[in-house]
């Protein structure tokens, strides 16, 4: 009987212990950072009532008889599960996911909490609210850097602080300069003009009568063809002559059936013209391999169906025209549809318009074919002259190309934009010497004359490129001295003309000194990375002087490096590029601070400088849930937890730091009401026990009576 009681007893006490954890588990719920705790039970002591025996001989062995004495605690565990996050927003509330703790100190010793609810006291010490305990971590130099032997220690926020002023070391530039900078000067044409073809011109600048390209081009074949005789091809080159084509043309008509005295020759106003002897020549003709230009070919070279040898003089082709040189008469040449220009001796020749939006003085001259009259025109290269002499232009036009300023535009010249044989004017680059309302005009001298209307349409120009100012950008940034003054520095890009070639220069705004460093070329690359930069003088920094008491600034120009896009590059775009970071600032006082995942604590200061002012480290055990809890949510390290190492968050420990949050109770209230549901059971049952125990012994007095 009293082996019943006791095992009830044992029952309600332990039981009773059960209720305790839950209790504080329930009570616990919305305690930050708390972690529940768990009661298993264990069998006690059990008495032998007899012992277990061998199987003697044929028989069975018996087992041992046993009554157990009740039960016991047999753990009361802490559960480590991750309890969620609530955020706060608070930036001084600090969680952590994760199996790590925070570290305080009291002083005289270290302990440990899940709990990350931060206050500073009056010295600026992260301190848990509850006990005033300090957050431990490792504090940052001035130059937020963590020296080699730096100790944790207590974590303090330096409000009100003052951080010293920094020079300015290096200054790094970005974003792109236009590869489409170079100066431009106006370029502008009058219409084509043509003169008569000779024997030396080449195949393919030949036009027909009517100012149309007869379109031949390297490559072509022309073939020639007369009834009866054997054709013959002419494959054309960039120096094939019109002569050469005469020779084929005799090749065929001086062949049988035909007479080797056939002939064909150049006459002077650019026809061709075919005699033959002995015998009547039938359908002689050309034509060209390239479909395009066939049909104007086969147009410009026909003698009708025969040449008869009857006809002493021969058949003449249509005309064949040139592109104009500036040697030719203009009483010989065309306009581009191959009509006369109309002037007459007398008539006067004007050249007018403005150089940078001024007004020029109109510059004339009167235009007489033989030449005779003192000043006049008589030669494309007099008119070529009087155009120069109104625009005051150089002789050449400065660019790379060394163009003349004002030219015949020769034939097969690189540009298609400018017919051959036209007027071409090209103005010096920037767009102070842009030259607009450019106008060269014929007054008829004889009212009942033919007059130059001709001439006047053939001698408008258009103009197909503006003048432009050399490219230039400039970017200016704050630079500051050891004291913290500042400093304007502006750097200016200018393009040289030359492609991938820019010269930089830098100036300062303000009474300070430039001693070396300040001006060079930065070339670039065919990939628009930068490909180098030199200073005029030799230097490698550029150097001032403050000039306010403070040393001589020594600044590193950081432009990028080849292949790399991160700096200044070159492309077909608008010139962005900019000083974007400079590494000095002024005296700043700490104005907030902000902590990251890393636990890195980083504070903004009243010169917009950022750095680094301590780093939290969380602690880690091999056996957390060996931890002596001791109040105010701390835990303290025993014999079973091992050695407490610490970690940064997230680079030496797993753990992470959540800034903003606190870490919620792992209760799961669900599951404690169920354990006080079975925890009641099991103390009803074990009080049963004890009531039927007592009314068994109850029974046992009453045998006396």
């Amino acid at each position: 009987m009293v082996r019943s009681l006791y095992s009830g007893i044992s029952g309600l006490r332990n039981h009773q212990v059960s209720m305790d954890v839950t209790g504080n588990n329930i009570a616990n719920v919305n305690t930050t950072g708390f972690k529940a705790g768990r009661v298993t039970f264990e069998e006690s002591l059990a008495q032998l009532l007899k012992g277990s025996s061998r199987p003697p001989g044929n028989a069975g062995g018996t087992n041992p008889i046993q009554v157990g004495l009740g039960m016991s605690i047999g753990s009361i565990d802490t559960l480590l599960n991750q309890g969620n996050l609530q955020s706060t927003g608070q930036i001084t509330d600090l969680a952590i996911e994760g199996r790590a703790y925070f570290a305080y100190s009291s002083g005289e010793g270290t302990f440990y909490s899940r709990n990350g609810s931060l206050q500073m006291d009056s010295t600026g010490r992260l301190v848990s609210p509850t006990n005033g305990f300090t957050l431990q971590g490792m504090m940052a130099d001035n130059n937020g850097d963590y020296p080699a032997g730096s100790r944790i220690g207590d974590v303090r926020i330096p409000f009100g602080e003052k951080a010293p002023a920094n020079t300015t070391t290096q200054v790094q530039y970005s974003s792109n300069l236009d590869s489409d900078s170079e100066g431009l000067g106006t370029i502008a044409h009058t219409q084509r003009f043509l003169a008569d073809a000779a024997g030396a011109n080449g195949l393919t600048t030949l036009f027909d009568d009517a100012g149309n390209s007869l379109g031949i081009q390297a490559g072509d074949v022309i073939t020639i063809s007369a009834q009866g005789a054997t054709p013959v091809t002419l494959s054309v080159t960039d120096v094939t002559t019109l002569a050469d084509l005469v020779t084929s043309i005799n090749t065929v008509i001086q062949s049988p059936p035909y007479s080797p005295l056939n002939q064909a020759t150049i006459n002077a106003d650019g026809t061709i013209n075919v005699t033959a002897s002995g015998a009547t020549v039938n359908n002689l003709m050309l034509s060209s391999s390239r479909p395009g230009s066939n049909s104007y070919v086969s147009n410009a070279f026909t003698w009708g169906p025969s040449i008869p040898s009857t006809n002493p003089t021969g058949v003449d082709s249509a005309a064949l025209r040139r592109p104009a040189i500036a040697g030719d008469a203009i009483a010989d040449i065309y306009d581009a549809a191959g009509y006369t220009m109309g002037l007459e001796n007398g008539d006067t020749i004007q050249v007018s318009g403005s150089i940078g939006g001024n007004t020029t003085v109109p510059q004339s001259a009167v235009y007489d074919p033989s030449g005779a009259t003192a000043g006049s025109i008589n030669t494309l290269q007099g008119l070529l002259d009087l155009v120069q002499q109104t625009f005051n232009l150089p002789q050449y036009d400065g660019t790379p190309q060394n163009n003349l300023s004002v030219s015949m535009n020769t034939a097969n010249t690189p540009s298609d934009r400018i017919p051959d044989g036209s007027v071409t004017i090209r103005g010096p680059m920037e767009e102070a010497f842009s030259l607009t309302n450019i106008a060269i005009t014929a007054d008829n001298a004889n009212n009942n004359a033919t007059a130059p209307t001709r001439f006047n349409t053939n001698t408008v120009t258009d103009t197909i490129q503006d003048a432009r100012d050399v490219g230039r950008h400039s970017t200016s940034i704050v630079v500051y001295d050891e004291s913290g003054d500042s400093h304007i520095m502006t750097t200016t890009f200018t393009h040289t003309g030359t492609p991938n070639e820019w010269l930089w220069d830098i100036t300062m705004d303000g009474g300070e000194q430039i001693l070396s460093g300040n001006s060079g070329t930065l070339t670039f690359g065919q990939d628009g990375s930068p490909a180098s930069i030199t200073f005029d003088d030799s230097s490698t920094q550029f150097r001032f002087d403050p000039m306010n008491g403070s040393n001589i600034v020594s600044i590193q120009l950081d432009i990028g490096s080849p292949g790399s896009f991160e700096g200044i590059t070159q492309f077909r775009s608008p010139s962005t590029t900019a000083a974007r970071f400079q590494d000095g600032y002024p005296m700043g006082k700490l104005q907030e601070i902000s902590i990251d995942e890393y636990g890195e604590i980083s504070g903004l200061y009243s010169n917009g400088v950022s750095q680094a002012i301590a780093q939290v480290y969380i602690a880690e055990f091999n056996n957390p849930a060996g931890l002596l809890k001791i109040g105010n949510s701390m835990y303290q390290q025993s014999n079973n937890t091992g050695e407490a190492v610490m970690q940064r968050p997230g680079i030496g420990s797993s753990s992470k730091i959540k800034p903003g949050a606190l870490e919620m109770s792992n209760v799961e209230l669900a599951t404690e009401f169920t354990n006080m549901i079975t925890i009641q059971r099991g103390y009803q049952a074990n009080a049963r026990v004890i009531t039927t125990s007592d009314s068994l012994l109850q029974e046992l007095v009453q045998l006396v009576r």
